[in-house]
């Protein structure tokens, strides 16, 4: 079993205060978490927050909620601040901007627990507007599903063919992480931080840079991460083609 941990920090540039948004009745991280509750291979829901704001409006949900401090650089440094309250020793990062990443490839990611050190989600490209747009993370990946590199560019980039010809070869980083707990520990107070990681601002550079392999687990459907009013406009009319 494992504990999934949602990171949610009220302050963001693009969206104001996205995560409180509200969202059909009830704010965009509450869809997260009550999506989260679903998953049937995770024993526990944690939310690590740094907003009162946040705290309150998940306090009747079956769940814990830690307070962080608010200067907390990444996801996963707001989870190791914490880990000294989860006993678990697999643990899957959710971001609290992500509500509809369904609940099989999470039971998937956490299954590959089993055999790794660290998962993550991907799903295959379709479109060269994805490909191309910055704000979409791809991953490169060798035979055996373990990440090559992951970029906000075009990767692979096409130089002789078209996107179409290489279409099949295109995955979107989907931004869900499972760690064992030691390494998280390390990825957070001992890695050294690398200077891709600085460039790309994408904090799963460290663990490439310092030699960890990444298991990429391909997702059985694409998600979408809340970061502009786009996404926010997308995520309605998703929630109008699903029945909750």
């Amino acid at each position: 079993m494992a504990t999934i941990v949602i990171p949610a920090r009220e302050k963001s540039t693009r969206l104001p205060n996205k995560l409180l948004i509200n969202v059909k009745g009830k704010p965009i991280i509450r869809w997260t978490v009550e999506n989260c509750l679903k998953v049937k291979n995770a024993d526990r829901i944690v939310v690590a927050t740094d907003s009162e704001r946040i705290k309150d409006s998940l306090k009747d949900l079956d769940i814990d909620i830690f307070l962080t401090p608010d200067n907390i650089k990444s996801g996963s440094d707001r989870i190791a601040y914490i880990l000294c309250y989860i006993n678990d020793e697999d643990i899957v990062n959710v971001q609290g901007d992500e509500p509809l990443v369904n609940t099989e490839d999470i039971e998937r990611l956490i299954n590959s627990l089993k055999n790794e050190k660290v998962s993550t989600l991907a799903y295959k490209i379709d479109n060269e507007k994805d490909f191309f747009n910055p704000n979409i993370v791809k991953v490169v990946l060798d035979r055996w599903d373990y990440a090559l590199y992951f970029s906000r560019s075009p990767i692979p980039y096409p130089r002789d063919d078209s996107f179409n010809s290489i279409k099949n070869n295109v995955f979107k980083h989907l931004g869900i992480y499972g760690y064992k707990k030691d390494v998280l520990h390390k990825f957070a107070y001992e890695l050294e931080h690398s200077p891709i990681e600085d460039i790309e601002k994408l904090e799963q550079l460290r663990f490439l840079y310092n030699g960890y392999k990444i298991k990429v687990v391909k997702a059985t459907e694409d998600t979408i991460g809340i970061d502009t009013e786009e996404d926010l406009e997308r995520f309605k009319q998703l929630l109008n083609l699903k029945e909750f």
